[in-house]
């Protein structure tokens, strides 16, 4: 069983590539794929990718979010947050669904709630049960 590959091209519109550089607020109202370095704020009302090359340093605030590059800062999505097995994702995840694929990298927490992070179920795993590691890395291979 893996991720729906290939379903976040079709929605993509968009793309900063390998080698771009910004800084600043951003927004997005059709899909979007970042191969370059974004840091700032993003928004996107609609599919952002992260490919393996791109990698973004900012507050996130997406309808969905698939990662195959780096992520640091905090996401909020209103459908799902995929992290790919090349993925790593360093902050604060808010999204009703977490798929992260074995060899992904996640650090830091997840609440499963609503999406503003006001839900009082939270952890790093999302539902799966799992203990967090007392220093707060959860890798999964």
């Amino acid at each position: 069983m893996g991720l729906m590959q290939g379903k976040t091209s079709n929605n993509v519109n968009s793309q900063l590539g390998e080698g771009v550089e910004l800084s600043g607020d951003f927004y997005f109202s059709k899909g979007v794929r970042i191969g370059g370095h974004l840091k700032g704020k993003l928004r996107a009302d609609a599919t952002l990718e992260v490919s393996p090359s791109g990698r973004i340093d900012a507050d996130v605030d997406a309808r969905s979010i698939s990662i195959f590059g780096e992520v640091n800062g905090s996401i909020r999505a209103s459908e799902r947050v995929e992290i790919h097995k090349e993925g790593k994702v360093r902050g604060e995840i808010f999204s009703p669904c977490l798929i992260i694929e074995a060899g992904a990298f996640f650090d830091g927490h997840c609440s499963m709630g609503e999406t503003g992070g006001k839900s009082k179920h939270s952890g790093s795993s999302g539902s799966s049960g799992k203990e967090q590691p007392k220093d707060g890395v959860l890798k999964i291979n």
